[in-house]
């Protein structure tokens, strides 16, 4: 069964002492909890952005190249006219 949204559903993570050490010390947040909700949040949102901006280069090629077709035919056009 999926969990719904906002359903909290519990794991168990296993991670070197020292970055549990660091988190503890500089984590702006009261629980571990709440910083690895937040932190895996924004790390989804980049992912998604990135994942976005490489759709949209092979996009922007694809239309450069097309724009590069049809720029080619024209200039024939153009100058067979000019001819």
């Amino acid at each position: 069964m999926k969990p719904h949204l906002n359903e909290s559903v519990e794991t168990t993570v296993i991670l070197d002492q020292a970055l549990i050490e660091e988190i503890d010390r500089i984590t702006p947040f009261p629980t571990r909890k709440e910083f690895f909700a937040h932190a895996s949040r924004e790390y989804l949102e980049k992912l998604k952005r990135k994942a976005i901006d490489e759709q949209l280069a092979e996009a922007c090629a694809e239309a450069e190249e097309e724009d590069r077709q049809v720029s080619a035919e024209w200039e024939n056009i153009t100058l067979e006219t000019w001819a």
